[in-house]
């Protein structure tokens, strides 16, 4: 018998190798679905567990971010005026990101006029259609392995981010269905419902580009794959000419239209929304390594997203190794989009927004891309020790392990969601009904927060920042801005401004509403007063929250040098004169406390933490009667403050006791 050769050897190992460790739990047609109804009420009652909570604490509802009112904004005047305005039938404009579920709210109001539970139903109806989608997708994927299908359902059910959007009154559990289904339509070679899902993401999201060139360069690539290695990938199917007629056709259309409602809108195909964060969070004025290191590494890899973090590498690995073999991967497009989607913002604006959301939706590719690298790394490793039962075992352990890490994670997430509603709620809303109440109807209001106070104040606003008013875009981030913004003031005639004041800073006046604790994003309201209100420049207002945190840390040195070069730039904000004479209290320096203080209300002279501050500076200098002169002019002008006239009244009873004396 002849030997056989090192080659032939060394194929009869590589054929030994071949372990295949699949197995799957045989389901019965009515287990598979009670599988799908435990799957389906979890993603119903764990987001509902969120709005119990936070209500529980606070005993209200509200929502962790400002924009679900910007959306429900335009959705009651689309139903009430059948314009998609911001302000009953007037300010048309084409200010939402995602003008369909704009569309589906404004249908939702004729069902009821509750905007907190229409927000927070449709949120959870399309977490539960991506849930139902992901695990048919997941079976695509898994067909002899329906445990890792329910694994990977799981893992997205119990994911804290997906939970917390789904109530946060936002398109993003709409927008990952549209992916997942269109994803699963895609691996079905489901012609219609592809290309209608296809075209509804950009709809949602313009961001779907991402997803869109990720499909576009997999099919290219299989018809590449096809032709280039036809033995090595016999599986890969392909639309029929009549089908890709079709995709074109539909596609075409959703988007045509969409181009063309923001193009009669706003003259733009985009909408404003697009413009104006591009504009204000830049490339150019935020960091491009930060995005990455914090809100992209950090983001994925925090606690439980660790353990899907590893398995997802040996993912991405086996799909590089395939491709390089040219053999069709078909997570490929799962990839490209989580690839794509980073860059994008990376690129173009390096910021994720409060909690991550713009990039939540990769999380069911991320997923899925790791369930499938952990089914690889156990089918090598299996290949290695020749024990199959050993690797599922451990698969098992590790995916059940994560599936609780995730359950913990989501528990607790809850707080957060309380808390983040909970500042919302007593800043934006409750300085929405202020202005609801104490201010004139017809009264305009300039700010930069244009949700909550738009849907609750019923008054026009003036959108600082434009999403709303596409002509501040051009100016943001820009020396000019400040003064850009007074003469809109102006020229729009507003008449009450409310900004958070790490935003917009407002000088000299006081504030007639403030709202917020913790010295955290105040919110506060003025009135306009032309000519004397006073606004400070971005540079400015950014160089005293520098100073806070200098002061904080106790440089005072250099907080001092900012401060001089802040009075140089802007002379007549009242506010860097009194940062300088608490810089010169805290160095023992009175004599330029004092004339600071002096300069503040010279600038100002009701200023109120300035008097306080000199007359108590006074008193500790024993000049009982430069004491009682600063605050007898302000409370000859400020009678209602009475913890200012107690001060006085006690300063009086100190005089009197000193005469007693003599």
């Amino acid at each position: 018998m002849a030997k056989p050769s090192k080659k032939q050897e060394k194929q009869h190992k590589n054929v030994k190798k071949a372990i295949d460790i699949s197995f799957d739990l045989n389901l019965s047609h009515t287990t598979g679905l009670i599988v799908i109804a435990v799957l389906l009420i979890l993603s119903v009652v764990l987001p509902y567990y969120y709005i119990y909570y936070a209500n529980s604490v606070n005993h209200y509802n509200s929502f962790p971010l400002d924009d679900p009112w910007i959306h429900l904004q335009f959705a009651k005047n689309l139903a009430e005026y059948g314009s998609f305005s911001y302000f009953k039938n007037e300010l048309v404009t084409a200010g939402s990101t995602s003008p369909i579920y704009t569309v589906i709210l404004a249908a939702g109001f004729f069902i009821t006029k509750n905007e907190m539970w229409l927000s927070y139903i449709i949120g959870i109806l399309f977490f539960t259609l991506s849930v139902y989608y992901f695990y048919k997708l997941s079976g695509t994927f898994f067909p002899k392995e329906n445990w890792l299908a329910i694994a990977a359902a799981l893992l997205l059910v119990f994911d804290k981010w997906i939970n917390f959007i789904s109530v946060s009154g936002m398109e993003t559990t709409l927008y990952i269905f549209l992916l997942v289904a269109c994803y699963y339509y895609y691996r079905k070679m489901n012609a219609i419902g592809f290309a209608v899902t296809l075209g509804l993401t950009f709809w949602t999201r313009p961001d779907a580009l991402a997803f869109i060139a990720a499909i576009a360069v997999d099919y290219f690539f299989r018809v590449y794959l096809r032709n280039r290695a036809p033995k090595e990938n016999t599986d890969i199917l392909l639309f029929e000419k009549k089908d890709l007629y079709r995709i074109a056709g539909i596609f075409g259309v959703i988007m045509a239209v969409y181009f063309a409602m923001n193009f009669v809108i706003a003259g733009s195909l985009l909408p404003n929304t697009y413009s104006a964060k591009l504009a204000y969070y830049s490339a150019e004025f935020r960091s491009r390594s930060d995005f990455l290191k914090v809100e992209v590494w950090q983001y994925f890899t925090e606690s439980a997203y660790m353990l899907i973090f590893i398995p997802f590498v040996f993912g991405v690995i086996k799909l590089a190794t395939d491709t390089f073999k040219l053999k069709y991967n078909p997570l490929i497009p799962a990839f490209i989009f989580i690839t794509l989607l980073i860059f994008m913002y990376w690129y173009k604006l390096p910021y994720a927004h409060r909690f991550g959301r713009y990039l939540m939706p990769v999380f069911p590719f991320y997923i899925l891309l790791s369930v499938y690298g952990g089914r690889e790394f156990f089918r090598w490793f299996a290949n290695y020790i020749g024990d199959t039962k050993l690797v599922n075992g451990l698969n098992i352990i590790l995916l059940a392990g994560t599936i609780v890490y995730f359950a913990t994670g989501y528990s607790a997430s809850k707080e957060i969601f309380q808390d983040q509603s909970r500042h919302i709620y007593i800043r934006q809303v409750e300085t929405a009904k202020w202005l609801k109440n104490n201010t004139p109807e017809g009264s305009i209001i300039a700010t930069h927060d244009v949700g909550a106070i738009a849907y609750y104040s019923d008054r026009k606003i003036v959108d600082v920042v434009g999403l709303i008013n596409p002509e501040f875009i051009t100016k943001l981030n820009t020396k000019e801005f400040a003064g850009f913004v007074q003469e809109q003031i102006i020229k729009q005639n507003v008449s009450y401004m409310a900004f958070l004041r790490e935003w917009f800073q407002v000088v000299n006046q006081p504030a007639l509403f403030t709202a917020g604790e913790n010295a955290f994003e105040i919110m506060q309201v003025f009135k306009y007063i032309p000519g004397k209100t006073h606004l400070l420049s971005t540079e400015v207002n950014s160089g005293i929250q520098y100073v806070s945190q200098l002061i904080a840390s106790k440089q005072y040195p250099q907080a001092m040098n900012v401060l001089k070069q802040l009075a140089a730039l802007d002379p007549n904000s009242s506010m860097t004169y009194l940062m300088m004479a608490y810089v010169s209290s805290y160095v023992n320096d009175a004599v330029s406390a004092e004339k600071n203080l002096l300069k503040a209300i010279e600038i100002y002279p009701d200023y109120r933490d300035a008097v306080i501050s000199l007359s108590n500076l006074y008193k500790l200098q024993n000049r009982i009667e430069d004491s009682r002169n600063v605050l007898g002019k302000y409370t000859s002008n400020n009678p209602q403050d009475t913890a200012a006239v107690n001060q006085l009244n006690s300063l009086n009873i100190q005089k009197q006791d000193s005469v007693k004396i003599k």
